[in-house]
């Protein structure tokens, strides 16, 4: 009630700005929230100097940004650089903690990803992955190729040697389903979990490239029920929706900017 007396009795709030540094400004909304916690935080009325004293601080605040950003701090210094990606990513999922989830959109989830909450079920599998960068357009008929050997009969440590050397490097052991889901995603997770020893799947689109994977062993435990893991469901369903968001939101940003790539060969 304090801050919005504040607003009531003053003229400040028919203005869009409180101050302006340059080219920037510091939006009179921006200001009059400050001012509005201080009222909070304070037990006698705001002051003409309170006023003075939050704008000053403000504008000190908005100098020393500019400043940091005039000197390149963004671009060389890796603390200040993780920060503000870390801020907009916490901005850009935000979203999802109003968002309202159902019992069924949790059962869904849970038949939809079964695999993933047997915890004590483990897989050995590796894969090959034929990647865009190396193999061009011709990453898929690559990719088939190891297949039909594969189907051949021939060993897998052979044909492995096809596939690009920039794969990332699986541990050859028996896994949890969530250390696998680390390695290769959670739809490639529940494609091995439904192979037996020995098979292995055709080639898969993923990022980049196709995939094979191939089943060495597997040690699978009884599925649990959903009243069982209701709250593990709760959190990785809510964990793949800000995932999901923060994805969404990237790409957008690569549509609204120029981007120019110049990789080397």
């Amino acid at each position: 009630m304090a801050g919005f007396s504040i607003i009531e009795k003053s003229n400040i709030s028919n203005f869009q700005w409180a101050a302006k540094i340059e080219d920037t400004s510091i939006p009179m909304e921006k200001y009059l929230t400050q001012l509005e916690g201080l009222a909070k935080d304070k037990r006698s009325p705001i002051t003409q100097k309170d006023k003075e004293y939050v704008l000053e601080r403000m504008i000190e605040e908005e100098l020393l940004i500019k400043r940091a950003l005039d000197l390149g701090m963004l671009d060389n210094n890796p603390m200040a650089r993780g920060t503000i990606v870390q801020q907009m990513i916490k901005t850009i999922i935000s979203e999802n903690a109003r968002l309202e989830v159902t019992e069924e959109d949790l059962k869904v989830f849970f038949e939809n990803n079964k695999g993933f909450f047997t915890k004590s079920s483990r897989l050995r599998l590796q894969q090959i992955y034929f990647s865009d960068q190396q193999f061009q357009e011709n990453s898929l008929e690559e990719a088939n190729k190891a297949y039909r050997r594969l189907l051949k009969g021939d060993e897998f440590i052979d044909v492995a040697k096809m596939g690009s050397k920039s794969a990332l490097k699986i541990p050859n052991s028996l896994m949890t389903l969530s250390k696998i889901r680390e390695y290769i995603g959670p739809s490639l997770m529940n494609t091995a979990r439904g192979l037996e020893p020995g098979m292995f799947t055709k080639p898969v689109e993923v990022s980049g490239g196709h995939k094979i994977i191939y089943l060495f062993e597997k040690e699978m435990a009884s599925e649990p029920k959903f009243s069982q893991v209701r709250s593990s469901v709760s959190a990785e369903y809510l964990k793949r929706k800000d995932d999901q968001s923060l994805r969404e939101y990237l790409e957008n940003l690569k549509n609204w900017y120029d981007i120019s790539r110049n990789l080397p060969d």
